[in-house]
């Protein structure tokens, strides 16, 4: 066997000579690779696989802060539907007791106009009642005058009644 023969590969005529070449090459392009392209790469994955974590630890963050907002508006919704309901039911009893304080004070109203129209109405049959009084006194004196004045007979009766009747009518 030569020396060719035993390098050389059966089909295709490789031989490990090229072989061990093109392993040389390769090896020193990988190192090249890894030197120059394969740390930056890393690098840029390495910093991206970061992003992604604090892209996502925020986002959870933020998911925390908006559930704990929404838990915050939703007491504060329920506590403003509690005073709502309160400042309704204040201003129902407002209501109901001014509605009663206008109705106590129109009923002493209609009872003050009432008793006063009672001691009015007292006041002016007393009233009319002295008038009459003093009428029927003057009329009376006023008849006895004429009787006094004169005996009367029949037919001055008679004459005293009808001038004391047309005196009325006056």
């Amino acid at each position: 066997m030569t020396f060719q023969t035993l390098f050389a590969a059966s089909a295709n005529h490789i031989y490990i000579g090229n072989t061990l070449w093109y392993l040389i090459v390769f090896v020193i392009l990988l190192l090249l690779v890894k030197h120059y392209a394969w740390g930056p790469v890393s690098d840029m994955m390495e910093k991206r696989r970061q992003k992604v974590i604090n892209d996502l630890d925020a986002a959870a963050d933020n998911r925390k802060k908006a559930e704990v907002l929404a838990n915050e508006r939703e007491a504060a919704l329920k506590n403003s539907r509690q005073e709502a309901t309160q400042i309704i039911s204040e201003a129902k009893v407002s209501a109901q007791k001014t509605s009663s304080q206008i109705v106590a004070d129109a009923n002493k109203n209609a009872t003050s106009i009432h008793e006063k129209a009672k001691a009015d109405a007292a006041q002016a049959k007393a009233d009319a009642l002295d008038e009459a009084r003093s009428q029927v006194a003057d009329l009376s004196v006023a008849i006895a005058e004429k009787v006094i004045a004169k005996n009367l007979s029949a037919t001055d009766q008679k004459d005293l009644v009808d001038q004391f009747i047309k005196g009325l009518n006056k």
